[in-house]
């Protein structure tokens, strides 16, 4: 019941090395792992596809066509891009208070201490470019979301409406439109406003959020429906209200945060603010469509014993049947109801009916996967006296991750293409084939990175290639009704708690100068968007036929940390001869200029945008190295 490790006509991945790129096992660059995960256990109880024995290899056959109107785009989020989190009348967010904008101290849980998305990306000022970016990738479908505190500064109505925040986003939508990129706006992406978090008004852990919600909503609906299409009420309501709520890894944290009870709570109050919104924007006759994302990780049954089953079940019903069944089923999971109890809170008949049928489609951010075991609460578990509940051991299931799972440098994030496969056909079984999209899915690499480094990125294409191959077979071979996927993200951006060590983006982002570098991931998806079909990723693997003209990664040996092509090498014997023979003002002209010109290339990774289109300082990285030359050489030889 599982599938062969080679697929006829099919160009495989490669898994250990950059310039082995015909075969191997990995999902991505990171690992040599070729191992499988098998067991003695009869798997046939596992749900299809894939029982005990998964897939080694994926298929990059270029007649693996999507169909037709299928949607491909980029995501990213208000806090994490736009930064001016202080100018243009904005109002503070959770975020603001969490990381420490402005100088402020951090949440003790904020763990890199001093990051904070105060200046972020500057998408508030630089908007325009980006916007002209996207459409030189070729981009026709962007997700974003809008900053609650930037339309209403203390969240509410009747502290008045910023026009300012409103004129901005208005800006955007317009340039957008002009370039032939479709909004998908999101209206909550975790940034509450500030003025609503607080002793006396605990954010949501408070039912007076909704009609608060609505509030915002409406305005949105009523300043820019007219051409938004798209929208999304919530992002991820488990990550905001497990980890804001619960453990406190996310704003608001401390000392809003109890693992027990806070999550479901304000899990309850974000779904009926969700429905409440959906109402309001149906109600008003807007046109488009509405719904809602949820997240998940796929949890696959360690072995085929009926514990282990059982215990994937409730990992995934736990983390997104909790939000998803009461739209599209009426109510919570029912093994939700036996194990909570009067910790779950409940719904009238009047908000089930509100709830169900709420979504239009079916949003899924999904980016990793992992086996489960059973893991069984105590037999005091939940009672006076006995064991304490927490969210995390409700569900009575651990994770396993294999040596064939790569992690990525987000610590929760393992590769596992065939996972999100799984994943959709689980979704469309249990919620009788709703239209799914994918509306983020991404691979992160250190947030340390250098340009040279980080615009070559084999592992965020190989990710992509074999996620991209899987969700083909399932819509082909499994029926899955899938109708666009959204990559994470557009470009490199706050992320969150880890503020700049981490970097999702297939744009390079250089913060200090604010340039945008595209990497061979964002080549790969372009040509993805233009053929909608898969794309073999070999020719934007380092080695052989590399496609980025003789770009080569860079190693501890390469001279001043850079990748030098043969231009700049031919730039830097200029000037050394200009030094040699003195006197050589021409010849370091020249030197110079040959660098200059081979380094906006190389930034540009393959001309995939102008560096002049956006305002950034005049002196490249390679005129600095120049400058630097020059000054030692004046140090030592005199002037």
């Amino acid at each position: 019941l599982s599938y062969p490790s080679t697929l006829s006509g099919a160009c495989i991945a490669t898994a250990g090395t950059a310039r082995n790129h015909r075969r191997s096992m990995a999902l991505t660059p990171e690992t040599n792992s070729t191992s499988f995960v098998t067991s003695s256990f009869n798997h046939t109880s596992i749900a299809l596809p894939y029982r005990g024995v998964y897939p080694s290899e994926y298929a990059y056959d270029p007649a693996m066509v999507f169909p037709d109107g299928f949607v491909w785009g980029f995501g990213t989020a208000s806090y994490q891009i736009e930064g001016g989190w202080d100018v243009g009348g904005r109002g503070p967010s959770i975020w603001d208070t969490f990381s420490g904008s402005g100088g402020s101290p951090p949440n003790p849980m904020m763990e890199a201490k001093g990051d904070s998305g105060a200046v972020a990306c500057d998408h508030y000022h630089y908007w325009k470019a980006d916007v002209a970016l996207m459409a030189q990738l070729g981009l026709r479908h962007y997700r974003f979301s809008i900053s609650w505190s930037r339309l209403l500064p203390n969240g509410t109505l009747a502290g008045g409406v910023n026009e300012e925040g409103v004129t901005f986003y208005s800006l955007l939508i317009d340039e957008l439109v002009k370039h032939g990129i479709q909004p998908w706006v999101t209206l909550y992406h975790w940034d509450l406003p500030q003025a609503l978090q607080t002793t006396l008004l605990p954010g949501w852990l408070d039912r007076s959020l909704v009609p608060l919600f609505v509030d915002y909503a409406s305005l949105c609906f009523s300043r820019f429906a007219d051409r938004v299409h798209h929208w999304t009420t919530f992002n991820e309501a488990w990550t905001f209200t497990v980890l804001g709520y619960g453990t406190g890894s996310k704003a608001p944290g401390a000392p809003f945060t109890d693992m027990a009870r806070n999550p479901y709570t304000a899990g309850h109050h974000v779904l009926l603010a969700h429905a409440a919104a959906v109402g309001a924007f149906r109600q008003a006759g807007h046109s488009g469509q509405i719904g809602i994302t949820n997240n998940v990780d796929w949890r696959e049954p360690l072995t085929g014993s009926s514990a282990d089953v059982a215990a994937a079940e409730r990992a995934v019903i736990w983390w997104i049947g909790w939000f998803a069944d009461p739209i599209w089923l009426g109510d919570y999971p029912a093994e939700m109801r036996v194990k909570l109890g009067s910790r779950l809170p409940t719904f009238t008949e009047a908000e089930r009916r509100s709830l169900l049928g709420s979504s239009d489609f079916f949003g899924l951010n999904h980016y990793g996967s992992g086996f489960a075991t059973d893991s069984p609460t105590a037999d005091d578990y939940d009672l006076p006296g006995g064991s304490p509940p927490s969210y995390w051991a409700d569900f009575e299931a651990s994770t396993v991750h294999t040596p064939e799972m790569p992690r990525a440098a987000s610590v929760w994030l393992y590769s596992v293409p065939w996972g999100l496969r799984k994943l959709l056909s689980w979704i469309s079984r249990r919620y009788d084939s709703p239209p799914i999209y994918v509306t983020e899915n991404g691979w992160s690499t250190p947030g340390d990175e250098p340009p040279e480094a980080g615009v070559v990125d084999p592992g965020r294409v190989l990710f992509y290639a074999n996620y991209t191959s899987e969700i083909h077979r399932a819509i082909n071979e499994d029926g899955v009704d899938l109708r666009g996927y959204f990559a994470w993200s557009f470009m490199d951006n706050f992320e969150w708690e880890m503020g700049y060590t981490e970097r999702f983006g297939l744009v390079y982002t250089d913060y200090a100068t604010q340039r945008r570098l595209p990497k061979a991931s964002a080549r790969w998806f372009s040509q993805l968007m233009r053929t909608n079909a898969i794309v073999d990723p070999a020719p934007f693997l380092p080695g052989p036929g590399y496609a980025s003209d003789n770009c080569r990664s860079s190693s501890a040996d390469t001279p001043l940390g850079a990748v030098l092509k043969e231009p700049q090498q031919r730039g830097w014997l200029a000037l050394m001869l200009a030094f040699l023979f003195g006197g050589g003002i021409v010849a370091l002209i020249l030197g110079i200029r040959q660098c200059r010109h081979s380094d906006m290339h190389r930034w540009n990774h393959g001309a995939m945008t102008d560096a002049a289109d956006y305002p950034t300082p005049d002196d490249s990285r390679v005129e600095e190295l120049v400058r630097e030359a020059v000054a030692e050489a004046a140090n030592e030889h005199g002037k």
